[in-house]
């Protein structure tokens, strides 16, 4: 899965709006649906918002790799504890086949 869809599984994961979820992050709106929408590269500075706003999703948006149920479930961070409550409620988005990277 390319970067730009990481981004936008992890956006429809905590059920942000594109819009409300660039400006969470900082980012320009255009640039958000660029990126997702693989017109665009994600930045160095937009790996970083994300990555700081929710770390745990790190290792599944630089590379591809898993993302801990625990990890979400232990957070203090309201990014991660909403993604991990829309897991448990079974709201997984569809087409990203994460059933695959949560462990």
């Amino acid at each position: 899965m390319r970067t730009g869809k990481r981004v936008r599984a992890i956006r429809e994961l905590t059920g942000f709006t594109r819009s409300d979820f660039a400006e969470s992050l900082d980012i320009d709106f255009m640039r958000m649906r660029n990126i997702e929408q693989l017109k665009a590269k994600v930045a160095e500075d937009e790996f970083y918002a994300i990555g700081k706003a929710i770390p745990e999703t790190v290792h599944f948006l630089a590379y591809g790799g898993l993302i801990s149920l625990d990890a979400l479930k232990e957070s203090e961070n309201p990014f991660a504890r909403l993604i991990y409550a829309r897991l448990e409620a079974g709201q997984m988005p569809e087409g990203f086949e994460l059933d695959k990277i949560i462990v």
